[in-house]
């Protein structure tokens, strides 16, 4: 119990006063009595109501006076109980009552009596319990002549809500907070404190914790037993497990040693076991966490060899990649030559309580117990490898990682270098999903139909041979086409649908964040192929989750940025700005026609409206604005539908609706909404959207760019022509739109590219 005083308010602890008083005052100021000398009078003025429940911070306001003389100070005592149930020795000598000047003080007593829950009717308070205990307060004048007042009292009770205690780490695995988790010999627990003041809502933290750990043990013998309901005695008979317990803690100690502790260091713990580890928690008041429930703070385990930290490597081209333990079989990469390499990687052991002490790594290690052939000695800063760039042969990239149980893991990615002869003028990918059903209201083209006009379309290119030169996806179990077989191509056209999975397992991108989580992704050799100076094509089907941004690992709702959104759980995760739309094509953000959209005010502007009536497409302009994008002046102003597919009656009639088949890219009303910079230096708008209603947020939306983020590169090829050009991307369908016109956009980029057939040329 502690009390305070003080005509601020501010609280003084009972030792300070009792030092105070038996230091300045002697036991002859309280004794005899001067002739003649009237009691001082004293009176409560403001406090609890006599028998009334309150905080365990109580306020009082007094006055006083004497008739014949004045007061020269006062004297009050807490004591347990009620007047008629407390104990007189509490009261009785000097040394029980404190001393003050003032006439109002705060006094802090203890409410740690009578544990029952704070609100049995809500589950959601199951954890909260309230405390409570009974307390009178006396005060006492004294005169200048030592003459004392009869003492007045008031009774009250204090009440508070325990704390109670959430446990963060380890992470709880896979499953229910009740299954019986398996952890390392070595565990860190952490958790963190949660101090009710007055409610739920009104919270603060503890004053101090302890934990407890032990094996589980039979109630009254005390053995050993793994399948004994520990915990449930614990919430019956919580003074058998005392002994059990360390000392409190302050919670905000240095080092955060009230938050978290290493299990397993000092202590042994039996392999194979079951074993409790739980922590209590204490206020001012001295109420203590009287709930113990497994998964909050509670946990019970099993001591048992784990095969090693999971450890994450990610590469910027080569994806992110997951081991655990020492296997020794690498995950194989193929690469062209030249490729710059940044491996980075991350370990993780929380699921198990464990923590990572060191990694190292190397390339091509031939002995690995022997630390001169890694190219660096264990360390926890070592997080990343230098650049490395490849041009012949296979290399083996290592990483090991151990954990404070002295666990290892070794994460090994073997890289086979791939001659990229490029000796071939064009691969066209066809990845558009349809098939030969009549399609009436010319919806979609039938796939004989689409296979038609793209054979046309390549038909001008030099040496183009259907036979050999067009990968159908579709008929090789909806998978990308080889890197093997890329290595022979100049230029590639990828034509993709909206539910398109090959294109989608090449570009989907994993961001920093989610490697920790478990993520993985494919090796993106398109990202590749342009960055040595191969040139792309990529157009299709775009709406809802198809097109670019099929890079996202979860369906975004749009718009939707490319550095900002590829993790939905961390607003702090921007490795987005290693994805393929925003490094290789220079986007920032993507938007819809059709889609799943944002309606949160922060996200979006306050007039945001998205309906098909207003957003579709009715036609596309060139912009002639942007310098790169005017060079291609061979390409048509206009972009218009093809008249085949807008016919009255049909599904595209523009009495009906405009072209929905839409993805577009940095649509200005939301950059100006989310603050962004404009757009990147590099980004080249070729397309701009004309939308059915011009008050449509997506009017003048970019649907086409050029991609001259490698322009300057001149690939090496082992034959035939090479040159330096850029590639485009195009966020709708070409089947749809007039096709002369398409052949004018197809005629100028193959120009670009240098891989018109003689005869074509000759003809232009």
């Amino acid at each position: 119990m502690r009390h305070g005083h003080g005509v601020r308010r501010f609280v003084i602890p009972v030792l300070i006063l009792a030092a105070a008083l038996a230091a300045n005052c002697s036991d002859e100021a309280f004794v005899g009595e001067a002739t003649g000398n009237l009691p001082p009078e004293v009176w409560l003025s403001s406090g609890p109501v006599e028998g009334d429940t309150t905080g365990y911070q109580v306020h009082f306001y007094w006055g006083g006076w004497d008739p014949d003389g004045e007061i020269d100070h006062f004297e009050f005592v807490i004591a347990d109980g009620r007047p008629y149930g407390f104990d007189p020795e509490d009261t009785t000598g000097l040394d029980k009552w404190f001393r003050t000047a003032s006439y109002d003080s705060v006094i802090r007593v203890a409410a740690d009596e009578s544990p029952r829950p704070y609100n049995p009717l809500r589950p959601q308070d199951s954890l909260y319990t309230r405390y409570d205990r009974t307390h009178t307060f006396f005060l006492r004048a004294v005169d200048l002549q030592g003459k004392r007042s009869d003492a007045v009292h008031r009774s009250f009770t204090a009440w508070t809500l325990a704390p109670f205690v959430t446990i963060t780490d380890p992470r709880l695995q896979t499953g229910s907070k009740e299954q019986r988790q398996s952890y390392s010999t070595v565990i860190t627990f952490a958790w963190e404190g949660r101090d009710p003041i007055d409610s739920p809502s009104n919270a603060q933290d503890p004053d101090s914790i302890r934990f407890l750990v032990m094996r589980k043990l039979d109630f009254e013998q005390e053995l050993y037993c793994g399948g004994c309901p520990v915990v449930t005695w614990m919430n019956r008979n919580p003074e058998r497990y005392e002994r059990y317990w360390g000392p409190w803690v302050y919670y905000r100690a240095p080092e955060d040693s009230g938050r978290t502790t290493i299990i397993g260091d000092d202590e042994i713990l039996s392999r194979g076991e079951a074993h409790i580890f739980a922590v209590q928690a204490k206020d001012e008041a001295g109420a203590v966490t009287a709930v113990f429930e497994k998964g909050t703070n509670v946990r019970e385990f099993v001591v048992s060899v784990k095969q090693g930290p999971l450890l994450s490597v990610s590469e910027p081209f080569l994806g992110t990649d997951l081991f655990l333990g020492e296997r020794m079989n690498p995950v194989k990469k193929e690469l062209p030559p030249g490729v710059p390499l940044n491996f980075v990687w991350e370990a993780n052991a929380s699921d198990y309580g464990g923590r990572i002490v060191g990694y190292r790594y190397g390339w091509d290690v031939e002995d690995l117990k022997n630390p001169d052939d890694w190219a660096v000695s264990m360390s926890p800063y070592h997080r990343e490898a230098p650049e490395r760039s490849f041009y012949v042969g296979t290399h083996t990239f290592y990483v090991q990682v151990v954990d404070d149980g002295n666990r290892y893991t070794l994460g090994q990615i073997q890289v086979e270098i791939i001659p990229f002869t490029m000796e071939r003028n064009l691969l066209l990918v066809d990845d558009f999903n349809s098939d030969d059903t009549p399609k009436p209201l010319r919806e979609m083209p039938t796939e004989s139909e689409h296979d038609a006009f793209w054979l046309d379309i390549c038909g001008v290119v030099d040496e183009f041979y259907a036979e050999r030169d067009v990968f159908d996806c579709q008929l090789n179990g909806i998978e990308p086409p080889p890197i093997r077989t890329v290595a022979h191509y100049k230029n590639i056209i990828w034509v993709y649908s909206a539910s398109s999975d090959a294109f989608r397992s090449l570009i989907r991108f994993s961001p920093v964040s989610n490697a920790v989580q478990g993520g993985t992704t494919a090796l993106n050799y398109l990202a590749l192929f342009i960055a040595r100076g191969g040139h792309l094509w990529t157009l299709g089907r775009g709406e809802r989750g198809g097109g670019l941004a099929s890079t996202f690992l979860e369906p975004p709702l749009f718009p939707a940025s490319f550095k900002f959104d590829h993790d939905y759980r961390s607003a702090d995760d921007t490795s987005g700005v290693n994805c393929m739309p925003y490094k290789d094509y220079c986007l920032r953000a993507v938007d819809k026609v059709m889609g799943s959209f944002q309606v949160d005010p922060v996200e979006i502007p306050p007039d945001f409206l998205r309906s098909l009536d207003r957003d579709a497409l009715r036609f596309a302009v060139r912009d002639a604005e942007d310098p790169v994008s005017a060079l291609f002046a061979g390409m048509p102003d206009t972009l218009r539908l093809w008249t085949e597919i807008t016919q009255p009656g049909l599904f595209f009639d523009p009495a009906k609706r405009g072209l929905y088949y839409v993805e577009c890219y940095d649509p200005q009303y939301y950059l100006d909404f989310k603050l962004l910079p404009g757009h990147l230096p590099c980004f080249h708008a070729l397309y701009r959207m004309r939308a059915r209603n011009a008050r449509s947020l997506l009017e003048d939306a970019t649907v086409a760019v050029v991609v001259d983020r490698y322009g300057h590169i001149r690939p090496e090829v082992q034959s035939g022509v090479s040159v330096a050009a850029s590639s485009f991307h195009f966020g709708v369908p070409l089947w749809f739109f007039d096709h002369d016109s398409v052949r004018r956009i197809a005629a100028a980029i193959f120009d670009e590219w240098q891989i018109l057939a003689p005869e074509t040329e000759a003809s232009r």
